[in-house]
């Protein structure tokens, strides 16, 4: 698996510097795969990380969510996330039920949790970027 530094985290997910910092290591928003380890070390983030954070910049940016106070919602994303394979993610949305829970659905595909309010991110277009940066296959 290929893992990128914080500079090309900066570039695929529109994210300055001190937003990456906050969110990965002040805030502890979302967690990077290998964390730093001390002066002149980097973090490292792997594709389903920087897909999180861009879900993040998007709850952050055009839904106007205070993040700290979703903190375990973003745990649950990332979680989500984690193992899954690029391809399997065409066509997919990220269901977000309130701040409870989440869950990754195909596009168009019945809703498990109809009691609660729902607010779904598709991943395509986060997966159109990621796939020119981390060099993933373009089809299933």
């Amino acid at each position: 698996m290929r893992l990128v530094k914080a500079r090309e985290v900066q570039a695929l997910t529109g994210l300055t510097a001190d937003r990456l910092r906050e969110w990965t290591g002040r805030r502890g928003l979302v967690r990077p795969d290998i964390p730093a380890r001390g002066k002149g070390s980097h973090a490292r983030y792997s594709w389903q990380t920087v897909l999180a954070l861009r879900l993040a910049g998007v709850l952050k940016d055009q839904f106007k969510v205070e993040l700290q106070a979703h903190r375990e919602l973003l745990g649950k994303m990332q979680h989500e996330l984690a193992g899954k394979s690029f391809p399997a993610l065409r066509g997919c949305v990220m269901a977000l039920y309130g701040s409870a829970a989440v869950e990754l659905r195909a596009s168009g595909s019945h809703l498990s949790n109809l009691d609660a309010a729902v607010l779904l991110l598709p991943l395509e277009p986060h997966l159109e970027a990621l796939s020119n940066g981390f060099g993933m296959p373009d089809a299933v």
